[in-house]
This record gives structure tokens, sequence and C-alpha cells, in this order.
């Protein structure tokens, strides 16, 4: 066990995750090993002082029962992934419709200019979500 180990096993030993096992070669690496023994016992102090220190506050006795409500609550249901799509499609859709109604230009040509404008609008939409969504991952 290294030093590095060694102090991990100590950190965790405050809320009661190690094994025997990791116990027993604690021991062996402390009784070795000046620099962790002092920084086992300067945890263990640190430990100690924050127990005397922070007071856990007091929880009403309904408490227990109102998380386990809420984590038994129904979850919301997500829409589909795809629904923004069709959203921007009939937004597009509807908008062409308008355009190629009112403005002064040959239905055709309005099309045209539109469903290119549309469908760059969308790709650059695409680009921007799937970056945005690996820039939070």
């Amino acid at each position: 066990m290294n030093c590095r180990e060694a102090q991990e096993i100590i950190l965790a030993s405050f809320d009661g995750d190690i094994l025997q096992g990791e116990r027993n070669d604690l021991d062996k690496h402390l009784s070795a090993c000046a620099a962790c023994s002092d920084f086992a016992t300067s945890q263990t102090r640190l430990d100690l002082l924050l127990r005397e220190q922070i007071i856990a506050p007091k929880l009403s006795v309904s408490f227990k029962a109102a998380v386990r409500a809420t984590v038994a609550a129904p979850r919301s249901i997500m829409l589909p992934a795809w629904l923004p799509d069709v959203a921007y499609g009939a937004g597009a859709v509807a908008g062409l419709a308008l355009s190629a109604v009112l403005l002064p230009f040959a239905v055709p040509t309005v099309i045209t200019i539109g469903t290119s404008v549309a469908i760059a609008a969308y790709l650059l939409q695409t680009f921007l979500r799937t970056a945005l969504q690996q820039s939070i991952e």
C-alpha cells in the first residue's frame, strides 16, 4: 500500500466505508510510515473538532416520510427528443405558407428561397444543439 492509497482509506474510514482487510493493510502501513500516521492523527483531530462544532439540524418526525413520498412520486413525463424538430418544421411550413400569400413575389420563388433558409436554419440549430450538449457532458 502506498501513501496515497493509505490516505484515501483513512478519509473513507470516517464514514465507516472500509473493509477489515483494508483496515489491516492500513494498520501495517501506519506502523511503518510516520507521514501517514501524522495524517491519520490530524484527520482524526479535525473530525472530532468538526463533530463538536457542527450541530446537525433537528428534523421533523415527518421528514423521512416526506422524502420517501417525494422519491416515490410519479416522474414527470419526458417529451420525446424529436418534438423540437417537429415544432421547428411546423413553424417553417407555416412561415412559408404565410410568406407565399403575403409577399409580392412569385409563389415558387418564395417557396424555394424560404425552403433554403429553413433548411439552413435547421442545420444551424442542429449543429448548435449538438455542440451545446457535448459541452455540457
